[in-house]
């Protein structure tokens, strides 16, 4: 998982995004931009902006810019934007998603002893039940012919299928990200220990053979250790036994739930950034929605924007440009004074901002 060697000029799109996202987007990238002059930032435009100027949600000039860049730093979709997303997920074949769950003084968290919080959940990006792929129950009659008694699907009944898909190659793919990961954090000082959670007891085809190739990769590297538990009991843990945790392994729809759970461990949504990396594209974003029921008041929490944007810098050789970032964000939570919205503060997303720049 080495991070891409630093580059003297390094291109990233920016698509804003729906809704209340832009209101945290674009301060996002002027602080980059004073962060890290070398890189530049060009904006390219979707959903409801690009429907009226183009008459498409995710035109070819979106598209071209986002192929043009090394990376695409995305704020979130509310529906319109989703052409985009999705493209950057599976058009530029991004295979794996990482989720920091790391608590800070200041955060809001409902837990007891949150301090015992700090891992990375890695997730398959591409497989599993996403994209959908679903059909009629009627459609799959030779399933139903050859099934025994208990798997046989009631096609005769209306209703629907879904197919859930499970390769060799990405699972290997996730699973090699996640032992890179281990070691680099093995390095910083954390456990180097890797975590499986799948419902192989039931699906031993697909999450049976994705604990069988998590387990061939993690012996490979003796130096670090491994766990596996059904994914229900695993999300009992992330919230009975956090500090157990080091790199969590987690198939796509398991990894989207969870994840979400995480979240809420550390104080919510509005604080967790996330990156998706693929062979060679990346982008990242804030893993909150869009909030449209906030659009235009100003105080959406930049707080997961601006840590995805530290990510950016990281993958891309500017570390410690990066570790500024997250110092000051630490330093305006550890002082309580400024503090949004959803961590129980009053301070509008600007506000927040420049007290941010202010540690810079």
């Amino acid at each position: 998982m080495s991070d891409v060697q630093k580059r003297s000029h390094l291109e990233v799109c920016v698509v804003a995004g729906d809704d209340a996202a832009p209101e945290v987007v674009l301060p996002a990238v002027s602080l980059l931009r004073d962060l890290a002059p070398a890189i530049h930032f060009t904006q390219a435009v979707s959903g409801r902006e690009a429907q009226e100027v183009y008459g498409d949600p995710f035109p070819a000039e979106t598209r071209a810019a986002i192929d043009a860049a090394d990376c695409t730093l995305f704020g979130a979709s509310g529906g319109p934007s989703r052409p985009v997303l999705w493209y950057l997920r599976w058009g530029k074949q991004t295979y794996v998603n990482i989720r920091p769950v790391r608590w800070l003084p200041g955060y809001q968290s409902p837990m007891r002893y949150p301090e015992r919080i700090d891992y990375v959940i890695v997730r398959d990006n591409l497989e599993g039940m996403y994209p959908p792929r679903e059909g009629a129950l009627a459609e799959i009659g030779t399933l139903a012919s050859s099934a025994s008694w208990w798997q046989a699907p009631p096609v005769a009944e209306t209703g629907a299928y879904a197919v859930r898909v499970s390769t060799d190659t990405q699972a290997r793919r996730v699973a090699a990200y996640a032992c890179d990961l281990a070691l680099q954090r093995l390095a910083d000082g954390y456990p180097g220990r890797v975590t499986l959670g799948a419902k192989y007891s039931i699906l031993p085809r697909t999450d049976g053979r994705f604990r069988e190739i998590v387990r061939e990769t993690v012996r490979e590297h003796p130096e670090l250790s491994y766990q596996e538990f059904l994914i229900d009991d695993l999300g009992r843990r992330m919230i009975a036994a956090p500090e157990t945790l080091d790199v969590v392994v987690l198939g796509n729809e398991h990894g989207d739930i969870l994840a979400d759970v995480a979240s809420g461990s550390i104080g919510g949504l509005g604080l967790s950034p996330s990156a998706c990396y693929g062979s060679d594209y990346a982008y990242f974003e804030p893993v909150h929605g869009s909030a449209p029921d906030i659009a235009g008041k100003g105080i959406i929490n930049p707080t997961a924007m601006l840590l995805s944007g530290a990510m950016l810098l990281t993958r891309y050789g500017y570390r410690e440009q990066a570790q500024r970032l997250e110092h000051a964000l630490a330093r305006v939570y550890s002082d309580g004074h400024i503090l949004p919205v959803d961590q129980g503060g009053n301070a509008s997303t600007s506000d927040f901002i420049t007290a941010v720049q202010s540690y810079l």
